[in-house]
């Protein structure tokens, strides 16, 4: 049995003839509850069930839309939580390191806390579905108490056949800071989305997403920061390669809303085109409600440039290893952010096939 959503939708709707306004999927019924397995637990951390926290902080919004948002969480039978109490984290503090398999029509649901002052790494790296055709459904809630740092990284690596729809919901308090890092490399259908709201004081949100996509692949991306609190600053990067008769969709939304005076968002969204019978659409938004506000975005699709072509040739290197190195080194910029070695070298490997 397979239902029809619609995901990913856009904030606010633009020409339908663009076909840019959400994406649409015909998903079977969730077999059950997949709450991964951890690999590596750092110390400062408790681990719970449930859907839900005490805080101050309001609820996160997801960028899936409530259709999908509400198949997972209701498939997802008890959820779990990942608590931060303890501990201000340096550069050589473990992270939290958390696999999920794509192996099942499964839906996942969990919650990042970080309690005030605490700083927080986590990875979560998502493989399987190798042999045969699944849906992974998850939606992660993060919360940025006063005064946290919370490192988020989320690692595709599923095998041609998963489905996957993948949401992370920030909320930030006062002076709060999260990065989150995406790194899309697998699957055959993947809705990768993010919604951030900063709602505290000189709170500040920083994504960084690559991706590749090859074959027949289809990546649809929808990511939304609302600013809401005063002198708060987003900055957000998406850069990837679209080859073969791949499609990628990439909706990037920053919303300054009344009241976020001295505000600072900015956008950048860079595809590397290698094929003409790719399919490429991107729309970058800035909508402003305040006057005292900075903001900047951008999107650029192309192929490699005559210039760099006659760069690369000069010191022998043929155009399709060209491509292939720049491919590579959008990837790898992304994944420099994450903190595990041991994942660095998934990565690499998944590159060397």
């Amino acid at each position: 049995m397979e239902q029809k959503l619609d995901i990913n939708p856009i904030p606010y709707l633009t020409w339908t003839w663009l076909k840019i306004n959400k994406d649409s999927i015909e998903v079977p019924v969730f077999a059950g509850e997949n709450t991964g397995c951890e690999v590596q637990i750092p110390d400062g951390v408790t681990i719970s069930s449930g859907k839900s926290i005490k805080t101050e902080l309001p609820e996160p919004e997801n960028a899936i839309g409530s259709q999908a948002a509400d198949l997972i969480t209701q498939s997802a039978a008890e959820g779990k939580i990942y608590t931060f109490e303890r501990g201000k984290a340096g550069d050589d503090t473990k992270p939290l390191i958390i696999r999920i398999s794509a192996d099942q029509n499964n839906a996942t649901h969990q919650i990042i806390h970080a309690k005030t002052g605490v700083t927080a790494k986590v990875i979560i790296v998502y493989d399987g579905g190798t042999d045969k055709s699944s849906l992974s459904g998850i939606i992660t809630k993060v919360y940025a108490e006063d005064d946290s740092n919370i490192y988020i990284t989320k690692v595709q690596l599923c095998g041609k056949n998963v489905n996957q729809i993948d949401n992370t919901s920030v909320v930030c308090g006062e002076r709060a800071k999260v990065s989150l890092t995406q790194i899309e490399l697998g699957g055959s259908h993947i809705d990768a989305s993010f919604h951030t709201t900063l709602a505290g004081y000189q709170s500040q949100f920083t994504s960084d997403t690559a991706y590749i996509c090859r074959g027949t692949q289809y990546l649809d991306m929808n990511q939304v920061v609302v600013h809401k609190g005063k002198k708060t600053v987003c900055n957000m990067k998406t850069d990837g390669t679209v080859k073969d008769e791949t499609t990628k969709t990439y909706r990037g939304t920053i919303d300054l809303v009344k009241g976020c005076t001295g505000s600072k968002g900015n956008e950048i969204e860079t595809t590397l085109l290698l094929s003409p019978k790719a399919v490429v659409k991107a729309a970058p938004i800035i909508l402003c409600g305040e006057e005292d506000i900075s903001a900047e975005h951008g999107s650029t699709i192309g192929k490699l440039s005559n210039e760099m072509l006659f760069y690369m040739n000069s010191r022998g290197i043929d155009q399709k290893t060209a491509e292939d190195l720049l491919t590579r080194a959008k990837i790898t910029a992304a994944a420099a952010n994450i903190p595990d070695e041991g994942v660095h070298e998934e990565i690499e490997n998944w590159l060397e096939k």
